[in-house]
């Protein structure tokens, strides 16, 4: 009788095939929303306005003044 090599191959994929398992879980993230247009938005992000209505979250217009006398 005569071996044949794709039974062999087929044979040791099913050996060692990777066997998956199922796993529900559930993911969160925290957001806070525009208090003008109600958009999401990820809690603690550096985002100083609303991507959808531009909203401005903080002021984060800087004035630099210059010393008296400095060059």
């Amino acid at each position: 009788m005569s071996s044949n090599p794709f039974r062999k191959i087929a044979d040791n994929a099913k050996k060692t095939s990777k066997k998956w398992v199922n796993i529900k879980a559930e993911s969160t993230l925290d957001t806070v929303v525009c208090p003008r247009c109600g958009a999401p938005r990820p809690v603690n992000t550096n985002v100083s306005s609303c991507d959808y209505c531009h909203y401005k979250f903080m002021n984060v217009e800087v004035l630099v003044k210059r010393n008296p006398g400095s060059v």
